[in-house]
């Protein structure tokens, strides 16, 4: 697929300059030039959907771990899971073992059921 983009003379030579200053190719400063205007776009429209309140902002890491100190776990009445999942895969007979594709801890390649 090609794209023509035309620009006046003026753009071009100092497109031109750039890309003699940075050593660079023009068609990789411009591909450059494109998606630095691209992402600034895009950061203004996000910039425009927040301060419209249609986006909400994403917490920074601090209100995270402020976050995660104050998690309290809901306590589950009854066994684990983790202990139900252990004692089924102990009661498994081994004849209803299926192979698996890839191999367990100790390198054979069949598991439980």
């Amino acid at each position: 697929m090609s794209t023509t983009l035309e620009l006046s003379d003026t753009t071009y030579q100092l497109l031109a300059e750039l890309a003699e200053h940075q050593q660079r190719p023009l068609e990789e400063m411009l591909r450059i030039c494109l998606l630095a205007y691209e992402e600034r776009c895009y950061q203004q429209a996000h910039q425009q959907r927040l301060a419209e309140g249609l986006l909400l902002p994403l917490p920074t890491a601090d209100q995270r771990a402020a976050a995660d100190d104050d998690f309290e776990p809901e306590p589950i009445p009854g066994t684990p899971l983790s202990d139900i999942i252990l004692e089924d895969r102990r009661s498994c007979p081994r004849s209803l073992w299926i192979p698996v594709p890839w191999a367990t801890r100790d390198g054979s390649t069949s598991g439980r059921c």
